[in-house]
C-alpha cells in the first residue's frame, strides 16, 4: 500500500484556516518592500492570505495584519 504524498499546509493571517499551500497567496518582504511572491520560493518573510481574504485586501484590517505578519514597523 502506497504512502500518501505530504502535503503542506499554511495558515491565512485573516480568517485563520489551515489551507494547502498551492492554494494561498503569499507576500513576501523584501529589500524593504512587500512584494507578491508568485513563485512562492522568494527568500525572506512571508505571510499568506487566502482567496477570499485576497479580496478585501483594501480593509484597514488586513492591511494591517498583513504588516504584523511580516513584522514592518510604520
Amino acid at each position: 500500500m502506497p504512502k500518501k504524498k505530504h502535503i503542506p499546509e499554511r495558515t491565512c493571517i485573516m480568517c485563520r484556516k489551515k489551507i494547502p499551500k498551492k492554494d494561498l497567496i503569499r507576500f513576501c518582504f523584501k529589500n524593504g518592500e512587500i512584494i507578491l511572491d508568485e513563485s512562492k520560493k522568494e527568500m525572506g518573510r512571508g505571510a499568506y492570505l487566502c482567496e477570499e481574504c485576497f479580496l478585501r485586501i483594501e480593509n484597514k484590517k488586513v492591511k494591517r495584519k498583513l504588516l504584523y505578519a511580516l513584522r514592518i514597523n510604520l
